[in-house]
């Protein structure tokens, strides 16, 4: 029986993450401990260095990693070979001067498009992965989007594992609680996510909390067919961690 132990927008707190990690017994020498991330592992926090080298050591076959919105800005702004507004705001830009060891945006950009390290953590991320009755990603699955000027709404997509790039791109940056409430649910599965703070369920769909106030709930938002992860940890100072048994 392998256990897979699940947590999300880590946000470069390596520290948290191995925290929660070991308060739920995670052992990096157990070949039945497998680590999931549900993306957004960088940025933000000041250990993107460890937080790679620890992915990056625990063999293909113990991990599962989830592409997040933050993987693609990264991505995006490698590419670009500039840093934007939003690059600075979200913390990429931070991260880049981390792990390029740079002081200039010359000097950053190119760094970074020969940063091994990072480029071998984005090889191995995927957008969703499915494990029997539990469906892993970032924001949550492709689907149906519809805007006015005073509501976004999500309609269920039978074909959303045929999802271009493009369309998971978009579902990365879901509020998956807020798309679940709208009805779009796997039959038979539960969706875990994050991207989005779990106090935003816990305030705004079961009325239980403020959303960001001093009685926040950033534990994880569970319900029929949902698990969300996100801790919101620069605020929370903590990182969540589940697990989960499964027989292959």
């Amino acid at each position: 029986m392998k256990k897979y132990f699940i947590v999300a927008d880590v946000h470069g707190f390596y520290d948290e993450m191995m925290e929660a990690l070991n308060k739920k017994g995670f052992d990096i020498n157990n070949p039945d401990h497998i680590f999931v991330s549900l993306g957004d592992l960088l940025d933000r926090g000041e250990q993107p260095f460890e937080c790679l080298d620890f992915v990056l050591s625990l063999p293909e076959d113990r991990k599962i990693l989830i592409v997040g919105n933050h993987e693609l800005l990264m991505k995006e702004m490698i590419s670009r070979g500039v840093p934007l507004m939003h690059d600075i705001h979200n913390g990429t830009y931070r991260t880049a001067e981390i792990l390029s060891g740079g002081d200039y945006d010359d000097t950053v950009m190119g760094g970074m498009k020969n940063c091994q390290v990072w480029k071998d953590y984005l090889a191995q991320c995927q957008f969703y992965y499915e494990l029997g009755d539990n469906i892993f990603v970032h924001g949550w699955i492709p689907c149906h989007s519809y805007s006015n000027s005073w509501m976004d709404y999500h309609d269920y997509n039978p074909l959303w594992r045929n999802s271009s790039a493009r369309d998971w791109k978009e579902a990365t940056w879901y509020n998956g609680m807020k798309v679940w409430s709208d009805g779009v649910k796997e039959p038979g599965k539960t969706i875990w996510c994050g991207h989005w703070h779990t106090s935003w369920g816990h305030s705004i769909i079961n009325k239980e909390c403020s959303e960001f106030g001093e009685d926040a709930i950033f534990t994880p938002f569970k319900a029929e067919g949902i698990c969300a992860m996100d801790a919101c940890t620069v605020h929370s100072h903590f990182v969540n961690c589940e697990v989960i048994e499964y027989e292959n």
